[in-house]
């Protein structure tokens, strides 16, 4: 009988670029495979997280695929005619306006809305009750 803390494989650690040892659990987690790298332990029992667990390759398969990942990426050099706008329109369409792209409103902004107009509301509200 083998010992279930054998190391199964390695994957490449998406934080730490180092290999991750995986190894099947124990126990009540002994259908979860978990990992451990320089970062620390990772238990995560997510289905996406086990799947990438389970494609282990060997320690020089993940060697090799970190030693690629250190290799600068070659410049590509084509020589591809460069092109104004005006020259990729056709001379039948109109030119149009680029609009601008519109912001997402921030948290601050939301915040700063919701005092401005509770300020205001409240004003009204209290108006009214003096009024009446």
């Amino acid at each position: 009988m083998t010992d279930t803390t054998d190391i199964l494989g390695y994957v490449l650690c998406r934080t730490c670029h180092q290999p991750k040892a995986i190894k099947q659990g124990k126990g009540k987690r002994a259908a979860f495979v978990h990992g451990r790298c320089e970062c620390g332990p990772d238990t995560r029992t997510g289905k996406a997280a086990q799947a990438e667990m389970k494609a282990y390759q060997s320690l020089e398969a993940v060697q090799a695929q970190i030693e690629a990942m250190k290799q600068p990426e070659p410049e590509q050099t084509e020589s591809l005619p460069i092109q104004t706008e005006k020259q990729t329109q056709s001379p039948t369409e109109p030119e149009t306006k680029q609009e601008p792209q519109s912001q997402p409103v921030t948290t601050v902004k939301c915040v700063g809305i919701g005092a401005f107009l509770g300020l205001v509301c409240g004003g009204i509200i209290k108006t009214i009750k003096a009024v009446a």
